[in-house]
């Protein structure tokens, strides 16, 4: 995995949306804080190994790029949530994910800063 140009963002108040942007084998990504996250364990390893640095990135630069970047990742990152034999509500799960798909039709006349995103339903299982 060839990672450049890696930037932290940190949006002010919202640990959980803030992520590393950087272009990953070529192709920009927004990659969300995560421990689970294959890619953000990554980075953070080739960091550590003196491979890489990350940049601070000035959050007033917010883009409809950066906003349907996170998105996808953040589509990518629970695609898990959709597949036969997850152990979660895959109803909550499933409309979480159709308003984040929504997110660039419901803030079209807004400005990228004015987005906010939802928060992600329970991991655990319905039965749980």
């Amino acid at each position: 995995m060839i990672i450049t140009n890696a930037k932290y963002i940190k949006f002010e108040g919202d640990t959980e949306n803030s992520a590393i942007s950087a272009t990953i084998d070529g192709i920009k990504c927004s990659v969300p804080i995560s421990e689970g996250n294959k890619d953000y364990v990554e980075i953070m390893e080739q960091v550590a190994a003196e491979i890489i640095t990350i940049e601070a990135a000035d959050t007033k630069e917010l883009t409809w790029d950066s906003i349907r970047a996170t998105r996808d990742q953040i589509l990518r990152n629970t695609d898990w949530t959709m597949t036969t034999g997850a152990t979660v509500d895959q109803a909550q799960w499933a409309a979480y994910r159709q308003v984040i798909r929504d997110i660039p039709q419901t803030y079209k006349d807004k400005t990228p800063d004015d987005v906010v995103w939802p928060t992600q339903p329970s991991t655990a299982g319905p039965n749980t």
